[in-house]
Formats: structure tokens, sequence, C-alpha cells
């Protein structure tokens, strides 16, 4: 009797670990990426999107039947090179869109492929909508922001507030013109209109999903949140809407400012080392020791 229940316990417990087997591989199976959705999330994704509208560049949504896919191949390895060469089209698309640089893309012609494929699966039946708001966690839309969120954004952009995850301040690297924040970086673009030649919904997507090379590795171990993009894309449309009442120092006017104040800096540590001798005859501590010796 105790031999049978054991039996059937053995049974079922075996029984309900294969079901658990067959559960997690069916699931992997069902909700694992494909090679070009693995891709096109990892790098296309900051940039375009599928029947959501344009972002920093052209809406994908059925690429496929819009450009031959081996000049597609050949754009997305290096569309510089394609505008350089004068290919009418890539002139075109880059032009439309501010001429803002599509980073080359060290991807062979298979996950290229693979991403193409992915794209036109996606794109059937899709109606093409407009971008999502941008939207905090408290759910303020980036059109209601206010000088709050424009204050937190500037902090976050000078450093003056440090990045939860520990990433690099955007001054860094970056130059905004605003009265509000001192010269930044020259390492990478100006920032002052970013929202015109990127749109909005652009510049926060990059903010969030870094595209760029140098600023990918900058930030892939301390990942920005989405509430920092927020704000931070709220204080960049804020500094682009006031861009023309700002007014930016010159670099000549920098040196300037920097060479009065040092000079200033030197005259007054010079004047404190030699203050007891404009007071006293240069021969003052020889005259006394004479005096003594008498």
């Amino acid at each position: 009797m105790l031999d049978t229940s054991f039996r059937n316990y053995k049974e079922k417990l075996l029984t309900f670990i294969i079901s658990l087997i067959l559960i997690f591989s069916l699931s992997s199976f069902v909700y694992s990426q494909s090679p070009g959705e693995t891709t096109f999330i990892g790098i296309c994704q900051a940039c375009h999107t599928i029947g959501k509208g344009k972002l920093v560049g052209p809406d994908l949504i059925n690429i496929q039947d819009l450009r031959p896919e081996s000049w597609l191949i050949k754009f997305i390895k290096s569309s510089q090179s394609m505008v350089n060469s004068g290919d009418s089209d890539a002139v075109a698309i880059f032009n439309e869109y501010n001429k803002t640089i599509m980073p080359d893309q060290n991807l062979s012609d298979a996950e290229i492929k693979d991403v193409l494929s992915y794209i036109k699966q996606q794109s059937t039946g899709v109606v093409v909508t407009e971008a999502q708001p941008i939207v905090l966690s408290t759910g303020l839309t980036l059109e209601e922001a206010k000088s709050n969120e424009f204050n937190i954004g500037r902090n976050l952009f000078s450093g003056d507030q440090g990045l939860t995850n520990g990433g690099p301040a955007c001054i860094s690297c970056h130059n905004v013109v605003n009265d509000e924040v001192m010269s930044g970086g020259l390492l990478a673009l100006d920032l002052t209109q970013a929202v015109t030649r990127l749109g909005v919904n652009g510049v926060h997507s990059i903010i969030a999903t870094p595209p760029f090379p140098v600023m990918k590795a900058a930030y892939i171990n301390h990942q920005i949140t989405q509430d920092e993009a927020f704000y931070l894309t709220a204080f960049l449309k804020n500094a682009d809407f006031v861009a023309s009442l700002q007014e930016p120092a010159t670099p000549q006017e920098r040196f300037l400012y920097a060479g009065i104040i040092g000079g200033v800096i030197l005259f007054g540590i010079y004047g404190g080392i030699w203050w007891n001798r404009k007071r006293k005859s240069v021969n003052d501590s020889i005259f006394k020791r004479q005096l003594k010796s008498i």
C-alpha cells in the first residue's frame, strides 16, 4: 500500500516537472525576439518608428516598398558615403531631416536583411499614427511643463543635480546658449536649437536611448531614467524657445574675461607678498642691525 502511494507521488511529481519544462520552453519560443527585432530595438528604435510617425529620422513603415533592398543596405551601412557621392535620394533625405548625420552601422548584409524583414512584418496592417506624448511618471505631459520642470532639467544638464544612475552630465560634452547655464563642452554638437533640428520627440528618444556610439558607451551602464529624460527634454525645449533672447559669449569674450579675472588674482597675490616691503625701506632691517651693534 505504501509502495503504491510512493509510486503515484513520483509519477505526479515527474508529470509536474515535465509540464513546467514544456511551459517555459513554449513561452521562450513564443516570446523570443527575432535577430531583426533585436537589432532594430538596440540600434534603430532611438531614431525611427514603424508606423508612429517621424522621429529623428523617417518613419520606416513599408520602407521595403520605397527603396530597393540593395540601396537600403548601402544607405544603412554608410548614409554619408552616399550623400557625398551625390546620390539624389540620399541627399534629399539628408536635407529633409536638417542634415542630421545618421551614424554608420557596422552591420553585415544578412543582419540588415533581418532588420528589413522585421520592418516588413511589423508594417503589415499598421495604421500610421502620431508619436505618443512625452509624459512624466506623475502624468504631467511635456506641453504642461513649467519653470519647475525646466529648472530640474537645467540642473541635470549642468551637473548641479546628479543623474540617478551616475551618468556624466550633458554639459561635459555639449553646450547650450542659456544665460542660466555656464558654457559647456565642445566635444559634441551645440544643443541650443536641438529641438528645432530634431523635433521634441527626436530629442527625447536620443536622450532615453542613445544611438550614437560615444554617447551610448557613456550611458550603457548608467542609463538615464524616463523622468530624467523628460526633464532634460523640457529644459532643451525651453532653451530652444528662448534662444533668441540669450546673449551668448563669444570665445574672444570668454578669453578676455578669463584674462581679466586671472590678472586681478595675480596682482592680489603679488600685492600681498610685497605689502610689507612697500611700507618700509628696503634697508630698514640692515639699519636696525647696525643700531643694535653700537
